[in-house]
Parts: C-alpha cells; structure tokens; sequence
C-alpha cells in the first residue's frame, strides 16, 4: 500500500477504587495494554504522521509558497504575499498548524517512551523511536523556522513549558537526527518511511539553514558518496510526470516523501490549478503568479518552465486552447493528476527530501566552507542544471556554467536561483529566502514588494499565551 497506515490511539484513563479493582477491563485501550508487541510499536509511529499530514495536504503549503518570490494569493490568502504581517485569519491559520505540529510531537513522545517497553527485538526498537525521533525533529525544524522560539517538549511528562531558543531547538534536532542516521535502516521498510539517509539529509539541510558549511557539505556528501541515489533522466518536460505524477513512487531520487493516493490525497495541487484544465479535474487557483523578473529571467528552453507553468491551456471540456485571465495570468502545473476523484484527492506525493536538494545543498555549502568553487560543487550545480534541460545529468553539456570566473557569492546566488528552478512550489522558497538573508532583496527585485520586519516570523498563538503559565505577552514576536 502506498501511504502508511494512520492510527488513531484513544487513550482512555483508568481510575480503580481500591486493589480489588485494579484489574485493567479488556474491552478499553490505555497506555498500559495499548503497547503489547510489534503492530502496536508500528501504530504507535502511525499516528505521529496524522497530524503532520493534515498541514502538509493543503494550507500550509499555501502558506509556504504565496510568501515566494514567484507567487502571489486569492481571497484570504492575499495578506500573505504582501508581506505586511497577518491579518487575524491567517493568525488563525498559523495557530492551527502550531498545534497540528505539536500534536505530532506528542504522539512522538508518546512512541518513544513506549515502544522501550515493549519486549521487540533491539534493532527493531531502536529503527522505530529513530523514526519517531526523526519525524520529531522535522515538525520542530519548521516550528524554529516560523517561530525562532517556542516551547520544547522531549517527553510526555512536559515539566518545563516555557519557550525555548531556537539554538536550543536546533540542538534538539540535530540530537534527534544523529540519532536517526546511527538507527534507522538503510533501505525504507515501506515507501514512504525515513532511512539513514534521509536522517542525514536532512541534517544537511538543517546545517545549511543554520549556516554550519561544513558539517552540511559533509552530510550531503555522505549522502551523494552512499550510491543509493541518482537523478530521474529527462529528455523531454512530460518526464517529469515520472518524478511528480501520481503514479510515481520509490524513484531513484526519492529519500523522503510524504505518501498520497486518491482514498487519502493531497489537496496541495487543488490550490495550483485551473479547474478545466487536462491536468486535473478540480482547481480553485488561490495560488498564482504574474510576469515579472523572476519569469522572465527563467529561460524557455528549461524543460522545467514548460512543465511547471502555463499562461494557456487546453480545455478538458471543449478541446480548445484557452488563455488564463489577466486575473490570473501564470499558474503552476507541476503536480498532475487527471484521474482525482475529488478536490483533495490528488495522488501526487510531497517530496520533503529528494536527491535533487542533496546536490544542491552540497554545491552551496562546498563554497560556503572552502571560500571557492570546487570541481564537485560546480558538477553538483550542473547535474541539476543538465536534467532541467533535457540533457544527461552526469555528461557535459550546451548549458553547463562556466568553470571560472565564480566569487563564492555569485556561486551561491547561482546555486540559489537553480533551487528555486528546481524546487518551484515544493515549499522551500521562503524558506530559502530567510535563511540567505536575500529575503528583502530578491522579493523587491521580483516582485516590487517591500517585506515588514513583522512579517519575518509567525505569531505564537494567543491561546499558548493565554494558558502556557511560563509564557506570556512579552514572549510574543515582534508586531504581534
């Protein structure tokens, strides 16, 4: 089955009168009789990924792109891409993805002080709480992200509320994916699960975000050395299908993805696409783009653009080639699926980690430690750049960039500006955008907008002020 099977655990407590009632009633689930043997360990790590798939499916990916460089927003998502601050519904929004994440990072805790008692074989145990403790750290990651500081829980007891820094989140992290990387197997029990490699890829991203070069480009490199990964070859934008559709699955480029298919779907592409288009039969089209520099410096001949975007299309219903309204002027086709049987029932799966981002991640962390542009990081860059045009990955070509004439800032811009080519509506931008500390400029440059210093991070929750004793007012982002 392509997506991981989702527990629900309904924990029910326990009160006994006397020793005379101790007995645990067989018909109820607690925490005591729940956690018996190898299907309740795996049920367990099931239910961490409920939660975080809820935000994955739709809004908060809308939330992630509309504040890209390249992206704009309908109805109630437009404050987003002003870059003002939110407005109370978008802090609404931002609350239900706080609790969602944490919800999460519950049901991990939950596993992982639990799966230790359960009498399973050690390898098996320690591949389960490294999944639980890899999952942990990546719904932590995007809460550093969003919110710099915010509570950190490790364990069910939740002693200490109050908010942490976010050096000491990422301390946290990290431990968790050291962890991961040390326990979680080689190769995915199922598709759609963490291995070691997808601990250490995402260490690497973590290093890249937090400005540690070297351990970045030695965790990419791991990763690129390992042998177990290669680029899908493209000769020709319907390819791309063969990454992105929603019948691909376990790829040579997948190290972790967040699994889809038409009974539980992703409603992410619901919010791209143009309801008559071929590509799909649903769309409301929150999300979308006008021309501008970022557009037109994307040069045509990039199979990418081709497949990523489209200003016409063909109606699904009359055959006729359409033009998208000047309302709408550019919408983005990367995520097809003609056969989704409802508006949130795209098959598509959300690739978090694939090896595209490895070599990209390598390329910009190799010059940001060495001060200079190495061979590897150069054919790192242009692997990526190769398959975008149709041309062999790991063959010289016509549009590979030139092996000189680099300062290690052109290098990173370059580097920069391939990932959002590569990774256009995948929920990185703005992220990338960030952390480089060209958040200001590139969105002025492309989109003439001007971002507020409030806008730079999401507001804690009213409710976590309201009843976190160890949190109050003054602990609130700026703006806010």
């Amino acid at each position: 089955m392509r997506r991981i099977l989702l527990s629900i655990l309904i924990i029910l407590p326990i009160v006994s009168c006397s020793d005379f009632l101790e007995e645990v009633p067989n018909d109820r689930i607690s925490e005591a009789n729940f956690y018996q043997n190898m299907d309740d360990a795996i049920a367990s790590v099931d239910a961490i990924y409920s939660p975080m798939r809820d935000n994955f499916r739709s809004l908060y990916m809308l939330m992630l792109d509309i504040q890209a460089d390249y992206a704009d927003g309908r109805g109630s998502t437009q404050p987003l891409g002003a870059y003002e601050g939110f407005d109370q519904t978008n802090i609404n929004r931002a609350e239900t993805m706080w609790g969602r994440f944490y919800q999460s990072i519950r049901n991990a805790n939950i596993a992982i002080e639990q799966i230790d008692f359960i009498d399973i074989d050690e390898a098996s145990k320690n591949a389960l709480i490294g999944e639980a403790r890899f999952l942990r750290a990546y719904c932590y990651y995007h809460i550093v992200r969003h919110w710099d500081g915010a509570p950190l829980y490790l364990d069910t007891e939740n002693l200490d509320t109050s908010k942490k820094t976010s050096a000491e989140l990422y301390g946290a992290i990290i431990s968790d994916l050291e962890n991961g990387e040390s326990y979680l197997p080689a190769s995915p029990t199922q598709f759609g699960r963490p291995t070691k490699w997808s601990a250490k890829a995402l260490l690497a991203e973590v290093y890249l975000t937090i400005g540690e070069w070297g351990l970045a480009k030695t965790k990419a490199k791991e990763v690129i050395d390992s042998g177990a990964f290669s680029l899908v070859e493209i000769s020709a934008a319907g390819d791309f299908n063969n990454i992105f559709g929603p019948s691909a699955n376990g790829t040579s480029e997948e190290i972790f993805y967040l699994k889809f298919n038409h009974q539980d779907g992703w409603g992410w592409p619901m919010n791209l696409l143009w309801s008559e288009t071929t590509y799909s039969p649903f769309g409301n089209y929150v999300i979308y783009s006008v021309p501008g520099p970022f557009f037109d410096n994307w040069n045509d001949d990039d199979l990418r653009k081709e497949w990523n975007v489209f200003t016409e299309y063909i109606n699904r219903d009359t055959g006729e080639l359409e033009t998208l309204p000047s309302s709408t002027p550019i919408l983005c086709s990367k995520f097809r699926d003609p056969d989704s049987p409802e508006r949130e029932g795209h098959a598509n799966d959300y690739p978090i980690l694939r090896y595209a981002d490895v070599l990209l991640i390598y390329a910009e962390a190799a010059v940001m430690d060495e001060n200079s542009v190495s061979d590897l990081a150069l054919e790192s860059l242009n692997k990526i750049k190769r398959r975008g045009y149709g041309y062999p990955s790991n063959a010289i070509s016509p549009v590979d960039f030139p092996a000189s004439g680099w300062t290690p800032d052109s290098f990173r811009d370059a580097v920069l500006q391939e990932r959002a080519y590569e990774l256009y509506m995948e929920g990185k931008r703005w992220f990338d955008l960030k952390r480089s500390g060209k958040v200001k400029e590139l969105i002025l440059a492309n989109t003439g907008k001007t971002v507020s210093d409030v806008h730079l991070l999401w507001p804690i929750p009213q409710q976590e002020i309201d009843t976190n004793p160890e949190i109050g007012q003054e602990d609130q982002n700026p703006g806010y």
